[in-house]
């Protein structure tokens, strides 16, 4: 069973995202902010393959964030929600291959199908462009 940090600073969303990927098979550790998540990132003894997060216009933060991860976790991969379009974030921002954007709001087979594709999809990318 794949583990999934899922980091939401609003409680209602954070239940709710988690029953969702709770509902697809996945272990969830919940974090309401980056220092909470970090901690549990720390402190998990398990492998953690995903991190879920907001995108947000500090883009470059959210990456370090994620790029600090790998350390703790190197198969690690994130899905970034954003309220622009996923089209549009990835133009703007140059990602690895182990980040997507997912835009809101989405339905359920579209999350389960986009973390499928990252934890399914290849490790590293030959070329600079987004994922």
């Amino acid at each position: 069973m794949d583990t999934i940090l899922l980091i939401e600073n609003d409680p209602a969303n954070l239940l709710a995202r988690s029953l969702v990927l709770r509902c697809f098979g996945y272990t969830v550790l919940e974090a309401s902010d980056r220092g909470e998540a970090w901690s549990y990132s720390r402190e998990h003894s398990g492998t953690i393959r995903l991190i879920m997060m907001e995108a947000s216009l500090d883009h470059d933060s959210a990456y370090e964030f994620f790029t600090r991860l790998q350390l703790v976790h190197p198969q690690i991969r994130a899905l970034l929600l954003t309220d622009a379009s996923s089209a549009r974030m990835a133009e703007k921002f140059a990602m690895p291959c182990e980040c997507s954007f997912l835009q809101r709001p989405f339905r359920a087979d579209t999350l389960a199908d986009a973390i499928r594709g990252l934890l399914d999809g290849p490790r590293t990318r030959a070329v600079t462009s987004a994922c």
